[in-house]
């Protein structure tokens, strides 16, 4: 059984550029018009899959400390 790929945040954001550019030249109303649409909808929701688990993962009430360290004193 092959492996699945495993798409990076970036990855998909570049793919999706490409898909965007692409689909300049492209008449909406044909099938194939649709079909990148589509693809592109499906890179979007792949990519909010990835935030939400980042957002959980780090979540962002994680604040840095209030005070910075001590600097160190020379002996």
């Amino acid at each position: 059984m092959p492996k699945a790929m495993n798409l990076t945040f970036g990855d998909f954001i570049m793919l999706e550029i490409a898909l965007v550019h692409y689909i300049q030249n492209l008449d909406l109303s044909m099938q194939s018009g649709q079909y990148v649409t589509e693809l592109i909808g499906k890179i979007e929701y792949q990519m909010a899959q990835i935030k939400g688990a980042a957002e959980k993962q780090f979540p962002a009430e994680l604040q840095p400390p209030l005070d910075p360290p001590e600097p160190l004193k020379p002996q």
